[in-house]
């Protein structure tokens, strides 16, 4: 396998990218310079000593150079953010999204998943153990967590897996006094919610229920 075919593999493993989207990326970087691809390759080697995983939402983060190791992404070590709100959302971009709308000050939790149907083994699909171990840390703390927010697709599989996340928090001691809500469906039926604007998030999250 030459070079540009084992390229045009490992670009098939990104999301949403197909054959010919693989096959555009290489045919690309062929007739960039060569300072372009230099760059290219020095940034994507730093991606390996700046990638961090938050050990409390698992939201992935890159960390400054200069910064200090940090086990927390910015938002969960912010303590002006609210601690009784967690947000519960498939992936970092979802996050990217919701802060821009600037309309929400809670913190988060990332799911990596959504939940297919008659899926045997949940727990090594959606980060559903680290969920439950969150939420129960939480509320042994004096500022307990208050509501939950299912910020999940309007499909199937997101109603899947709400209705799996329901049924599996119930059973946390004390959740009885923690709200649990969804986003209102004024998102369109299939919206992934990276995909979200400002007005839709905020009509979605004032009449969640």
């Amino acid at each position: 396998m030459n070079p540009s075919e084992k390229l045009q593999e490992l670009f098939l493993k990104f999301p949403g990218i197909g054959p010919k989207q693989a096959a555009r990326f290489v045919y690309f970087l062929m007739r960039e310079k060569n300072n372009y691809k230099q760059e290219l390759a020095k940034n994507i080697e730093a991606l390996k000593d700046s990638a961090n995983i938050c050990e409390k939402c698992l939201r992935v983060f890159s960390k400054n150079i200069n910064q200090k190791e940090s086990k927390l992404c910015e938002i969960c070590a912010n303590k002006m953010r609210d601690e009784r709100s967690l947000m519960i959302v498939v992936k970092e971009l979802d996050i990217d999204a919701i802060e821009k709308t600037k309309f929400y000050s809670g913190k988060y939790f990332v799911l990596g998943n959504l939940l297919p149907f008659l899926t045997e083994k949940p727990s090594e699909v959606i980060n559903i153990r680290e969920l439950v171990n969150l939420i129960h840390t939480s509320l042994q703390k004096e500022e307990k967590i208050e509501e939950i927010i299912f910020a999940l697709p309007a499909t199937d599989e997101g109603e899947n897996t709400i209705n799996y996340l329901r049924k599996t928090l119930s059973q946390i001691v004390g959740i009885e006094k923690v709200k649990i809500s969804t986003l209102a469906r004024g998102l369109s039926s299939g919206l992934d919610i990276e995909y979200v604007d400002k007005n839709t998030f905020k009509e979605a999250f004032e009449h969640r229920g």
